[in-house]
């Protein structure tokens, strides 16, 4: 006669130690089988302190060091230890770094659960070729200009041009040399927009513009327009060098850089050949939804605007309209010049339980790539993830035994629970669909007052657990 007895237990561990106030007793050669088992694990956090918050990571240019923000994470908020760290990295990319410039980090759990670092590479570009609009004469290689239209600002880069910013997200430059600028009349500017290129016909004024640097004329001042000066102000940095268009002239670069989180307008000239941030204006974060677009727009006919260059953003997906390569612009002006050859990276964790938790099974990554793709080992863990659950009984004999390594003896199993389940889910239910019936040994009537069983994970730890935890038992 076959007989069921459920077990039950509150306690944090999976240690069911239940009496049976009752005459309970086995008749000799009987067997016991396992019907059914169910418990919820306990939600692991991962804790980011003083001890573990340290990344240090190699883009190309030396090491580079962020320190993520101490908090504890679990599964309902992991996402924010993910955006924490893919801004980190990103307010660190410097465009004073060559390998910096067009880099973009961005950190995010892939289709298998498992946790990613990667870097997409923008490559600086001249997007000459991309213009598309009327009135601007390209035949000339060394320059682009106006050559009709009247006094309206005319020009962009074409429908076709790919967003060069996207918020504070990545390291970029959008930058020109003046060719030749007159000495009267508005001249041209070089600005990042919200809106798309397509929309961008007409008359685009600067202050359609999100952050903008206008060359006016030789005899004024520049002007600009960022987040905190919605429309054209006067810095106090005026041109100097607006020569004619010439190849090995040292014109001034008008540049546009994303570096360390913010946006930054600068002037490169004979006076400041390593850059000066315009004059009345400071680095500012962009803090808008939207990614941001390059426009190039001309007053005048008489002004010309030559080695345009802008790193492509385009949301991680790579365009095959390539234009024409970047060169460098001067042998006296040094503005950043990017560096796209097949580096090192390097991506360190600062402890490798830290690492572990996140699902690598080793803190330091390396690669020799252009651009770092570093996928973890393994899920990231929330809940005990093992291979399987060991029931054992601690006061019954069974015929049974353990053949892994470390064991390799007669041991009181009564079942191997696989956990086939989503592991990153917490509850586990088994309900044995065959049921298999192991023999207890007992030659004699075995009286039984106390039932003791644990189960144990595949690494033969114990599992944390919430709630009451439940097993049934039966008798043959």
């Amino acid at each position: 006669m076959v007989k069921l007895i459920r077990l039950k237990s509150d306690q944090d561990k999976l240690l069911f130690n239940n009496n049976i106030q009752s005459d309970l007793i086995i008749k000799p050669n009987s067997k016991i089988a396992l019907q059914n088992v169910s418990f919820k694990k306990t939600v692991e956090s991962i804790k980011v302190d003083s001890t573990n918050k340290k990344i240090v990571y190699n883009n190309g240019d030396g090491d580079t060091t962020i320190n993520l923000t101490e908090s504890t994470y679990d599964n309902t908020d992991f996402q924010n230890l993910l955006t924490d760290m893919k801004n980190k990295l990103n307010e660190s990319l410097n465009s004073t770094n060559p390998s910096d410039i067009g880099t973009e980090f961005d950190v995010r759990i892939n289709s298998s659960n498992k946790m990613v670092v990667e870097t997409e590479y923008a490559l600086q570009i001249n997007p000459t070729n991309r213009f598309g609009t009327v009135n601007i004469d390209k035949s000339d290689p060394t320059a682009i200009f106006k050559n009709a239209g009247g006094n309206a600002w005319d020009a962009n880069i074409g429908s076709n041009s790919l967003s060069a910013f996207d918020g504070k997200n990545g390291c970029g430059i959008f930058r020109a040399q003046i060719g030749f600028l007159g000495s009267a009349g508005f001249g041209f500017y070089i600005g990042l927009s919200e809106t798309e290129p397509q929309d961008m016909a007409g008359d685009f004024t600067p202050n359609n513009c999100q952050f903008v640097i206008n060359a006016e004329h030789s005899g004024t001042v520049y002007r600009f327009v960022d987040p905190a000066n919605p429309t054209l102000t006067n810095s106090t940095l005026t041109p100097e060098t607006v020569a004619q268009t010439d190849p090995n002239n040292e014109n001034d670069i008008l540049a546009i850089e994303a570096s360390q989180g913010k946006i930054e307008l600068k002037i490169y000239n004979a006076s400041n050949p390593a850059g000066i941030i315009l004059t009345g204006t400071t680095p500012q974060e962009y803090l808008g939804d939207k990614p941001l677009y390059p426009i190039i727009g001309f007053y005048n006919n008489d002004c010309h605007v030559k080695d345009i260059q802008y790193t492509f953003i385009n949301d991680f997906a790579l365009s095959n309209e390539i234009d024409v390569k970047q060169i460098q612009v001067s042998a006296t002006l040094t503005p950043p010049q990017q560096d796209d050859s097949i580096q090192l990276k390097e991506f360190d964790f600062e402890t490798t339980p830290f690492a572990r938790s996140l699902g690598y099974d080793f803190r330091s990554l390396t690669d020799s790539v252009s651009e770092m793709n570093f996928i973890a080992d393994k899920s990231v863990r929330f809940f005990d993830d093992t291979e399987c659950y060991l029931v054992e009984a601690l006061n019954l004999n069974f015929d049974s035994y353990d053949g892994s390594k470390g064991q390799e003896k007669r041991r009181n199993l009564l079942a191997v629970i696989q956990n086939i389940r989503d592991r990153n889910q917490p509850d586990v239910l088994f309900d044995s669909n065959s049921l298999t019936f192991i023999d207890l040994n007992n030659p004699q009537p075995l009286p039984l007052r106390n039932l003791q069983f644990r189960i144990i994970n595949s690494d033969e730890d114990d599992i944390d657990v919430d709630g009451f935890s439940n097993m049934t038992l039966l008798l043959d």
